[in-house]
């Protein structure tokens, strides 16, 4: 992404990166922390082992080496958005040389990806639709088995647990109880994967261009935490987390 954006320009703050401390994470020369804005770099799993731990490991080590490339030891442009509850700089970076929105170019090679929870909404569907591209190459972390996208299954899902994780799937059929939605793709609605949204969300969902109650036969993406509760479930709060894709 080439193009100077509303969320990053040659126009930022002009700062030098010292090091990189983590694919999402650099320190500048003056000492401050920052972390890039709307983007996570992937994060070897707890608990696996053997073939796929080394490739987690090789995914997370790719994304830091592939930051360092474009920042460490560079004048950089920073358009800071705010400070984390860490107190690091949350912010999108500029490469001034390149003319390029640093996070985007990360996002197209899929070494980041996008968490919509953090940042304005434009500069997110911005980076989302650069990440779709890299989801339907399976570039970098999105060819991996640590992170590959998952399938709307329980046997899938089970081991994900506690895990942020994007997962598709057909949504079988729309319920509705004690104030929230359950977007149920299984035919066990109490064994099988649901997404689940509140009652009072929904307007804002339909406005951002989803409507869950018209969602059944619907093919969709989601992304999120999986917890367990009677089966695997996602709780979606934030238009981003969740959209229909074609198939």
């Amino acid at each position: 992404m080439a193009a100077e954006t509303p969320c990053a320009s040659a126009e930022g703050e002009p700062v030098w990166a010292e090091r990189v401390v983590a694919g999402d994470e650099i320190v500048l020369v003056d000492g401050r922390r920052v972390r890039l804005a709307g983007v996570e770099a992937p994060k070897p799993p707890l608990g696996l082992a053997g073939a796929a731990a080394t490739e987690a490991v090789a995914v997370a080590e790719a994304a830091r080496i592939a930051l360092a490339d474009r920042v460490e030891g560079r004048e950089i442009a920073l358009t800071e958005i705010g400070v984390d509850r860490h107190g690091r700089r949350l912010g999108h970076l500029y490469d001034i040389e390149a003319g390029q929105w640093i996070e985007a170019e990360l996002v197209a090679a899929g070494h980041l990806r996008v968490i919509s929870v953090q940042g304005p909404r434009p500069c997110i569907a911005a980076l989302s639709t650069v990440e779709r591209r890299a989801i339907g190459t399976g570039r970098g972390l999105w060819g991996s088995a640590a992170f590959a996208v998952a399938t709307a299954t329980a046997t899938d899902l089970i081991p994900r647990i506690g895990r942020w994780t994007v997962v598709e799937g057909r949504v079988r059929s729309v319920g509705r109880s004690g104030g929230h939605i359950w977007l149920n793709f299984g035919e066990d609605f109490r064994r099988d994967f649901a997404v689940v949204m509140k009652d009072k969300d929904l307007d804002g969902f339909r406005a951002a261009g989803f409507d869950a109650m018209a969602a059944r036969g619907w093919w969709v993406r989601v992304r999120g935490v999986v917890v367990h509760r009677g089966g695997p479930r996602i709780a979606v709060e934030i238009p981003g987390d969740i959209e229909r894709v074609k198939r």
